[in-house]
């Protein structure tokens, strides 16, 4: 009998040693990581109508937030907004904001950063093209004045001016011997597809070859929409493009236009899409993905986390090692909102607030 409860004792000693360990029996280890001084959420292509992919971006953010993700600094979103009110985007920034804030009461609505994608008439509160401290982070914005899609109708030369310009910013952070990672976000991608076929993305080596470049001294990441997948990117994911440093990119050729015109390239710089809300054109197959998403990226001081979630919740995750480690600036927040011309955002936002308050005291629509 003795023997009996000695092992019945050390059985439960062993338990409860496990359960220690993993945290408790069921307990589900979070996505996120404590590690992580900031942390940057990343969408673009809210095209869809009426509300429905603000309510997507909400629920794909609660469920984020449920599995640890701390307050944002930046809410980073790679345009196209709407596919109504005349490409007017104004209305849409204004909700993806109230989305962020509905969530996480303690952000800033001045952490939403968006830029102008192909779909989009410029608006007074988009984000001018240039480099900004974002504190924690460098953003490089690159918009479509900067990087337009369509370039077979467009010359060489505004995109060889754009590149010049962000080779001057970049080459200023590592002149200063600044070790923060930077974040470049532009609308139309790199790479080659069908697409480019056609001259979408005709002059994209230009940027890339300035990036690539930089990117041998500093943590660099891409970030880009329009795509929507389809069979444009099968071959790199679908809906959820991620390709980290070392890996093989192919770059469209800019004197030749067609499916098979591109160069191969390596990787010195993390290179992903900030999350398709709205729609995505391909179909779940064994390479690839249709799933709508959002995107996080948690600034650690030895590596970058890239976290991706959908509506039925976590999707996947990815770790590129920093060549910077331990450079890192614990501030997650700026002084003054990102905006082309601010008082007139200002006065806009305004105004939208106010339409939406109406809307919603008359039960039409909700816009929350």
């Amino acid at each position: 009998m003795k023997r009996i409860k000695s092992s019945i004792a050390l059985l439960l000693a062993l338990i409860m040693l496990l359960s220690a360990f993993s945290g408790g029996a069921g307990a589900a280890a979070s996505h996120f990581s404590s590690d992580a001084y900031a942390t940057i959420v990343t969408a673009s292509d809210f095209q869809a109508s009426g509300t429905q992919a603000s309510d997507r971006f909400e629920k794909i953010l609660t469920l984020m937030k449920n599995d640890g993700m701390q307050t944002p600094c930046s809410v980073l979103v790679g345009g196209d907004y709407t596919k109504i009110l005349f490409d007017y985007a104004s209305p849409y920034i204004v909700l993806i904001r109230n989305r962020l804030l509905s969530v996480y009461p303690d952000a800033k609505e001045n952490s939403v950063v968006c830029i102008q994608g192909n779909h989009d008439n410029p608006v007074a509160g988009f984000a001018g093209t240039g480099l900004y401290d974002m504190g924690a982070y460098y953003l490089y914005c690159l918009n479509e004045d900067a990087f337009p899609w369509n370039q077979h109708l467009r010359t060489e030369t505004g995109v060889r001016s754009s590149a010049e310009e962000l080779k001057k910013s970049l080459d200023k952070v590592i002149t200063a011997n600044d070790g923060r990672p930077v974040v470049i976000m532009t609308h139309v991608p790199l790479h080659h597809s069908s697409r480019s076929g056609f001259g979408d993305n005709r002059y994209a080596s230009l940027i890339f070859n300035v990036i690539n470049k930089a990117a041998e001294q500093l943590d660099i990441v891409f970030i880009f929409g329009h795509n929507h997948s389809g069979t444009f990117d099968d071959y790199i994911g679908g809906s959820v493009n991620f390709m980290a440093p070392g890996e093989t990119i192919r770059i469209p050729l800019a004197d030749k236009m067609g499916e098979d015109c591109y160069t191969e390239e390596t990787l010195n710089f993390t290179y992903t899409n900030c999350g398709y809300v709205g729609y995505a054109n391909n179909s779940e197959t064994e390479t690839s993905t249709g799933k709508l998403t959002v995107g996080a990226i948690q600034l650690e001081k030895d590596k970058l986390v890239f976290v991706r979630y959908a509506e039925d919740g976590f999707l996947r995750s990815d770790t590129v090692s920093r060549i910077n480690a331990g450079t890192y600036d614990s501030k997650v927040s700026f002084d003054e909102p990102i905006a082309s011309n601010l008082s007139l955002w200002k006065t806009e936002e305004k105004i939208i607030k106010a339409v939406f308050r109406f809307l919603n005291s008359i039960n039409i629509i909700t816009f929350r």
